[in-house]
């Protein structure tokens, strides 16, 4: 999590955005926030050196490792303190479409198109401990947060919960829909969450998986979910709308206004504080208890697909294959003028693209 105080500062100037309804949806003043940000270029695996597209971004949590994955099919470590890249795995055979370190940062766990999901330790990519196949392709995934558990969800109506130890798996339940985006543990691990197509949220008690509650907040496919510290569920996807309920009592939900873009990732970055990518290429940061923006990060010039967030850094992934690095650790007067520090990440000297095993 990135400190408050800290968080609080590079906000601190920012003006809260104005958001008003026009034909059917939101339109907005935005303020563009002055965060500052590494650029890291997606590196081409292929003789073709096309870069790959950005669908999920992992961050160690005790570590300085960052996982990128995408359409290349490989999953690949960049080191943030050394600024360069440390590892390159192809065990996938289509697109990667989810990454996630344990909370110990010992293991990394991926799943993709190819209906694997992968679980190797951080340190040697190239022996997984365990691997299993699904009968669909798997969307998403996602630990536990006592790293005990790994949910995983795709395209069937099937949540999936393995022992990360024994790789066993040790629960399955029937989703709201066959296209399911989103999987979520709550903080305190007594509640898991699905989402989808269907616009609905399943919600079951980790315990005994009792089915907590079934509702249906968005008109459209949901692409992210994810619970604030109090188990309540942030959700965000096709229809534009960010919801926040309280899934034991799903009639006193928080929602914006319709936005001008999908929403593909929510992340928070602090209590009271979170953020959403989206097909505008813009990294939004809102209040959770107004719902209402502080501004945006620009740069990216693609779809922001991704988010993941640490103790003082933010990164987002994108369809421009790139991954930005965010710093969110500055004192207020670095927000008088806008300014974003790039430092592009360059391809190895000598680097063989078709010798990347």
């Amino acid at each position: 999590m990135i400190h408050r105080r800290q968080f609080l500062a590079a906000v601190a100037t920012a003006a809260t955005t104005a958001t008003f309804a026009a034909n059917g949806r939101a339109e907005a003043h935005r303020r563009d926030l002055n965060w500052y940000s590494d650029v890291v270029q997606t590196i081409p695996h292929t003789a073709s050196n096309r870069r790959p597209v950005v669908t999920s971004v992992a961050l160690q949590q005790t570590g300085d490792l960052l996982a990128i994955v995408g359409d290349d099919h490989y999953v690949c470590t960049y080191n943030m303190a050394e600024r360069k890249f440390t590892q390159h795995s192809k065990h996938h055979d289509d697109w990667v479409r989810a990454a996630q370190f344990s909370p110990d940062g010992e293991r990394l766990a991926t799943a993709g198109n190819d209906r694997k999901l992968i679980i190797a330790d951080v340190n040697d990519l190239a022996h997984p401990v365990f691997e299993k196949r699904h009968p669909e392709a798997i969307i998403a995934i996602a630990y536990s947060g006592d790293g005990r558990k790994l949910a995983t969800v795709g395209f069937e109506r099937k949540l999936r919960i393995y022992d990360t130890k024994t790789g066993q798996r040790i629960a399955e339940q029937d989703c709201d829909c066959s296209d399911n985006h989103c999987v979520a543990f709550s903080q305190d691990d007594q509640m898991i969450a699905v989402g989808g197509r269907s616009g609905a949220i399943k919600v079951w008690a980790t315990q005994g998986m009792e089915l907590v509650a079934t509702y249906k907040k968005h008109r459209q496919r949901i692409r992210s979910l994810a619970f604030t510290t109090d188990n309540k569920i942030l959700s965000a996807g096709d229809d534009r709308v960010i919801r926040l309920t309280d899934p034991r009592d799903v009639n006193g939900s928080k929602e914006t206004v319709r936005l001008g873009a999908k929403l593909f990732a929510t992340q928070f970055i602090d209590h009271g504080f979170f953020a959403t990518g989206g097909s505008d290429n813009l990294v939004h940061i809102w209040n959770t208890d107004a719902m209402l923006a502080l501004g945006s990060l620009t740069g990216h010039t693609g779809t922001v697909s991704c988010l993941a967030a640490k103790e003082n850094t933010l990164v987002s992934g994108s369809y421009d294959a790139s991954v930005r690095i965010w710093r969110t650790e500055m004192d207020s007067s670095a927000m008088i003028a806008p300014a974003v520090i790039e430092r592009h990440t360059q391809l190895p000297a000598g680097w063989n693209p078709t010798a990347v095993k």
